[in-house]
């Protein structure tokens, strides 16, 4: 394995969880912890936890006494804690607390109510050494207080506590005693001979009551260590290694495979394996209720556009857990193929369809794994979801080109045009627009499949694919608009792009007169703010004419208009070539009212999915990179591809009022174009601006984050979230280079990083220089490939 010595200045994510590839965690109760390698109060090396919000805080932190001389605080270390190994659930850190004292730390997490920790300390010097090791234990309790002390549990001294529904209980081998001192501790002293290595090994449970936890937390300190490390170790010997020279880099890559591994809990009765969470931290995983029913929105479910990030991260080192995914969303699919948006390991539902990335995500498992048995299940399952999406409630004009049913469903819930929730958002109706990112998901989804039916023999089933994807590419292309050099939105009805327009707007009611034309027509939209959740029973009177020239008054209440805390809008089922009034009726005079022709011309990332989909000629594709992604006053930002252009009104880079964080999800697919038609060197530069501000948050705040400032460097939304990720597997795909197994590796294309880079992963290492790619197979067999064609190299039988 992979040496490291990362000090606190290095990039650092030190959370410890329960691995789910080796036990069942428990997904009402799983306790997460998190190494600091200083600060806090007092300054410590510290494991920390809440158990989920149950306390204020728990700190577990060693204490060294020599002499007259006491020192906790790793800034007084006479060499400063580095850590040299991490896993999802095992961390190893070194440091001399003395001059000639080193002392290796490691960190356990063997299930989700445990954690134990083991001090091995050598004697390096040349002359003997008399110490005393203390393990220091504080908790600050929330409800049914009791902080840490000395106790005896079945007639062994332990320090216990009590906080929430919880009675943790630390454990110390080899007969250690409480300690009189300034923190709750057990102590071992220990006569250390020149070389003389002692191992103190240490055990924590969080049970609800002291005797499980007592036992839990010896059984942990006593277990095999050396044979559980040595199991830990061959388990993560199958995560890819990237050395690209640049030591921040590659330790961002290795920490964002630890962190998407982290992900996983389960199962349980409601999904058959394993799901992901959004983020894993000390903060969460406990359930209230039990059942997990009661978990935040981070906990509830699995969402296609985290598992696109997530499981082509994990499909090279852990397949089997990435396969489970998708098994679970095909768990849950109706007889007639609908697959809810977010099946939850609680039983949560969202109810509304899945967006259509599965058969997608399949397909990158299928390249990883090459297991055709796994295709040939999903296959069916994935056929009839993507069917599910041109039936009557998901394509309700029935041309072949679905709708989304809400911001949410799209994966963008803030999206400025249709965010009917923002008061900086427009408000549209996102179910009266067709728009390119369906367009393209599903277009690729049917291309996907249709090469499913292949691979499988299925070949009946191509032709109709293909037939629906031909229709839904034709409608995208339609969408072009070589103006803006942008796909944009359009009508549902006519199929017309409509630019907005503010017709009037005023205090409580009003009738307005208008008189106006449009060309092409457009649909009204009212929007009104007053008091945060007053629910007056606004009426809106809409008197025009249609495309046919026929008079029509159309009226909005009750169910037609969506209220938000302070913001209600509706917007007209009919569409308008010729508006005569709209009057507003019930509304009070502390609410303010707006009258619009909804604005289909605003830009975000999503118009810009095509180029992921494979929907544009080589020739568009091209003048969409090159006048559009690449244009500095839109969307090429300093670190990374904004949300919306940063010429939409709604534009803010920090997302404080407005929408323009950098999202990995759409980042990685428009970067997955870009080397798809050829723009490697483009790809290679947006991987690097991403790369400055995930390393600035690794660095400054020893997490990844939710999202990314375009424009500065911050962090922005939740900590280790679970697509904030550095981008291991776009970077080995920009790179050219996927190793399928000890005897197979797929590459292609020139090494477009400014530096040598070499993958070693499943025992193969592959180099790639400037004009050279030189893979190297366990047996020692080097092949040197002559040209930059994709083509795989596979060593014969």
């Amino acid at each position: 394995m992979r040496a490291w010595h990362l000090t606190r200045n290095d990039p650092l994510a030190l959370r410890l969880a329960a691995d789910a590839r080796l036990v069942r965690t428990d997904y009402a109760d799983d306790q997460i912890w998190e190494l600091t390698l200083t600060g806090g109060d007092p300054p410590a090396l510290a494991l920390r936890t809440t158990y989920g919000l149950r306390a204020r805080s728990m700190r577990l932190f060693p204490g060294f006494r020599e002499g007259e001389t006491d020192i906790t605080n790793p800034g007084e270390f006479a060499a400063a804690p580095a850590v040299e190994q991490f896993y999802v659930n095992y961390l190893r850190v070194v440091f001399q607390p003395f001059a000639g004292i080193e002392v290796k730390a490691e960190y356990w997490a063997p299930e989700s109510h445990a954690v134990a920790g083991r001090f091995l300390v050598t004697n390096v010097g040349e002359r003997g050494r008399t110490l005393r090791l203390r393990l220091n234990a504080v908790l600050r309790p929330d409800e049914a207080p009791q902080v840490m002390a000395e106790g005896r549990v079945n007639d062994v001294t332990v320090l216990e506590g009590h906080t929430g529904n919880l009675h943790p209980v630390i454990f110390v081998e080899g007969g250690a005693q409480g300690d009189v001192g300034p923190y709750p501790a057990l102590f071992r002293d220990l006569e250390l001979a020149p070389g003389e290595t002692r191992t103190v090994a240490w055990g924590h449970g969080g049970l609800i009551e002291a005797g499980p936890s007592m036992e839990l937390a010896r059984s942990v300190a006593t277990r095999d260590w050396e044979g559980e490390i040595a199991r830990l170790d061959l388990l993560n010997a199958s995560l890819p290694e990237v050395y690209t020279g640049d030591p921040d880099w590659d330790a961002a890559f290795a920490f964002a495979l630890k962190v998407a591994l982290q992900s996983y809990v389960g199962p349980t009765d409601h999904l058959p394996y394993p799901s992901f969470i959004f983020t894993r931290l000390p903060d969460r995983g406990f359930s209230r209720k039990a059942d997990g029913s009661d978990h935040s929105w981070q906990w509830e479910g699995q969402v296609a556009v985290e598992a696109y990030v997530n499981l082509p991260q994990i499909a090279c080192a852990a397949p089997e857990l990435a396969k489970g995914v998708l098994r679970n969303w095909l768990a849950v699919q109706a007889a007639g193929g609908f697959i809810d948006w977010k099946p939850g390991l609680a039983g949560q539902r969202n109810k509304t369809l899945c967006m259509p990335l599965l058969a997608s995500l399949a397909w990158i498992l299928y390249e990883q794994t090459e297991d055709k048995d796994f295709l040939a299940e999903v296959y069916p399952g994935l056929l009839r979801f993507v069917q599910a999406w041109f039936t009557r409630p998901y394509d309700r004009d029935k041309d072949g080109v679905p709708e989304w049913a809400n911001t949410v469903q799209s994966g963008f819930d803030d999206q400025p045009s249709f965010a009917r929730w923002r008061l900086w958002a427009q408000g549209a109706n996102i179910t009266m627009a067709e728009c390119p990112d369906l367009g393209a998901y599903l277009y690729r989804e049917c291309l996907t499949l249709a090469q499913m039916a292949r691979t499988l023999g299925h070949d009946s089933d191509v032709e109709g694919l293909l037939e629906r994807a031909e229709i839904l590419r034709r409608a995208i292309e339609a969408m072009w608009n070589p103006e803006t050099t942008s796909y944009q939105f359009v009508d549902r009805d006519h199929h017309e792009c409509t630019p907005g327009t503010l017709l009037g707007q005023g205090q409580g009611s009003l009738n307005l007169t208008i008189q106006r034309k449009f060309i092409p027509s457009g649909r009204v939209l009212v929007r009104c703010f007053g008091p945060q959740m007053a629910r007056p029973p606004v009426q809106v009177v809409v008197r025009g004419r249609g495309k046919r020239g026929r008079h029509r008054v159309e009226t909005l209440s009750g169910r037609d208009i969506l209220w938000y805390w302070e913001m209600g809008t509706a917007e007209t089922q009919k569409l308008y070539r010729e508006l005569e009034s709209v009057e507003v009726q019930n509304l009070p005079e502390d609410f303010r009212v707006e009258i619009l022709i909804a604005d289909y011309t605003r830009q975000d990332l999503t118009l810009l999915i095509p180029l992921w989909g494979g929907v544009p000629s080589p020739e568009r594709a091209a003048e969409l990179v090159r006048k559009t992604i690449t244009d500095p006053d839109r969307y090429w930002r300093r670190y990374g591809l904004p949300n919306c252009s940063a010429q939409d009104p709604a534009y803010k880079a920090d997302n404080r009022g407005g929408s323009g964080g950098v999202w990995l999800q759409w980042n990685t697919m428009i970067a997955e174009g870009l080397v798809a038609y050829g723009f490697r060197a483009e790809a290679a530069e947006l991987i690097s601006r991403l790369m400055q501000a995930m390393i600035y948050a690794l660095k400054n705040e020893q997490a990844f984050r939710e999202a990314y400032n375009p424009d500065e460097l911050e962090g922005l939304g939740e900590r280790d979230y679970i697509w904030g990720v550095a981008p291991v597997y776009l970077f080995l795909k920009t790179l050219g280079v996927r190793v399928i197994s000890p005897r197979k590796v797929w590459v292609s294309g020139r090494n477009p990083f400014p530096w040598p880079v070499t993958v070693k992963h499943k025992g193969v290492t592959v180099h790639k220089a400037a004009g050279l790619t030189r893979i190297t197979f366990p047996d020692g067999q080097t092949y040197d490939v002559p040209d930059e064609l994709p083509q795989f190299v596979e060593l014969q039988e």
